[in-house]
């Protein structure tokens, strides 16, 4: 049955919060998994896709070269229009990986994750790693280094033109927070540290950034620390041409009912139209759920996917306001008033999508290889989004 969402006081003036039930699977797209390369018999993990074209699509993470040294190396993939290729990245001393991946054009495309580098006294941290493709060949690109840092690495990454782009993540101090948002801002000539917020005395991370323009850019990431080793709320941030700031936003730090809830992404079409989804625990269902966070310019509109299995949503992207799709544990589309549950079945978890063209979506993450014990890479797509 169909729930239809109670608007409280508090929602009417923040957006509404609550379950949204699946619309039925007449919407449902036909998904299909595409065959993509692994870099070694390791582990192969997909982090980050960007759809610049329907023939120029990007997908990066990370290989496992054991026991050959470096261990880890960065993987990039790139879809030419009828398979994916792998692209051959500068040969690094260290392991590395690379975590998000975006493009402004065929010629402008940024991708960012970390590398292990000397610490000191036969020890190793780590540092950001920021990559650059000039249409030819990709090369490393100095990356700043917080003041204080101990170690450090990039998540997420937008580019706006070639003297505009944004990376997130975060880097840890010998005091208290201990772990920091790392915001670097990308001016066309170097990359140089913004200062950004850090509201928990202890945990503060950013896991994506997407923007609508230059002057108008979204950060999001999770904080605080259970005891446990997770985090208990989100954190949303917005630029707004001069700062960052913290922005608050229903659904992110959680209620008696979604309780820890985990961002994942942030997708932004305009800028009264942004996503960001992730995952919460239900406590009345008592299972994770996949959350989502919508923004039309004035309010939030907030709450999960009702009927889900559980899990969550990793990724979301958008062909436009009415074909809206996040992907995780659980896939799902918004058709502009309710989510609906997509019947595909992937072999493996999707970490990323992106959207091109007038249907086409990817996701790309990982797959369970049960002959070679390890995971490995995964792509999948539809074409009728």
């Amino acid at each position: 049955m169909r729930r239809l969402l109670a608007l409280s006081t508090t929602a009417l003036l923040l957006g509404t919060a609550g379950a949204l039930l699946p619309a039925g699977p007449a919407l449902a797209a036909t998904w299909s998994t595409v065959s993509s390369p692994n870099a070694s018999t390791g582990l192969n993990i997909l982090a980050g896709v960007d759809a610049l074209a329907t023939n120029n699509v990007w997908a990066v993470g990370r290989a496992d070269h054991s026991p050959s040294a470096p261990f880890q190396r960065p993987l990039v993939l790139r879809w030419n229009g009828s398979a994916w290729v792998q692209s051959s990245t500068p040969g690094l001393s260290s392991d590395a990986s690379l975590n998000g991946v975006d493009g402004s054009a065929a010629d402008q495309v940024w991708a960012v994750g970390s590398r292990t580098v000397p610490a000191g006294g036969g020890s190793s941290t780590g540092a950001p790693l920021t990559e650059r493709w000039n249409g030819a060949g990709w090369s490393v690109v100095a990356s700043a280094v917080p003041a204080g840092s101990t170690g450090s690495s990039l998540s997420g990454v937008k580019t706006f033109s070639a003297a505009s782009a944004w990376a997130v993540g975060t880097y840890s101090t010998s005091g208290a927070p201990f772990a920091r948002t790392l915001i670097e801002r990308w001016d066309g000539t170097a990359w140089s540290v913004v200062p950004s917020p850090d509201p928990d005395p202890q945990v503060n991370l950013l896991s994506d950034v997407d923007g609508a323009a230059g002057n108008d850019v979204w950060a999001i990431g999770n904080v605080g620390n259970d005891g446990y080793g997770s985090t208990v709320a989100g954190i949303v941030l917005r630029w707004n041409g001069t700062a960052w700031r913290q922005v608050t936003v229903p659904g992110a730090t959680g209620d008696a009912t979604l309780r820890q809830p985990v961002l994942n992404d942030v997708h932004v079409s305009a800028a009264n139209d942004v996503w960001i989804v992730g995952r919460a625990f239900h406590f009345g269902l008592f299972r994770m759920v996949p959350i989502f966070m919508h923004w039309n310019g004035t309010t939030w509109q907030s709450g999960f996917v009702d009927g889900a299995p559980a899990g969550g949503f990793h990724g979301v992207t958008a062909l436009s306001p009415t074909r809206v799709y996040a992907v995780g544990d659980v896939t799902a589309r918004w058709n502009g008033a309710t989510w609906s549950l997509e019947g595909a079945a992937f072999p493996g978890v999707p970490l990323d999508a992106a959207a091109t063209g007038t249907g086409t979506v990817w996701g790309a993450g990982y797959r369970y290889d049960p002959t070679l014990a390890n995971y490995r890479t995964l792509t999948v797509r539809t074409t009728n989004g």
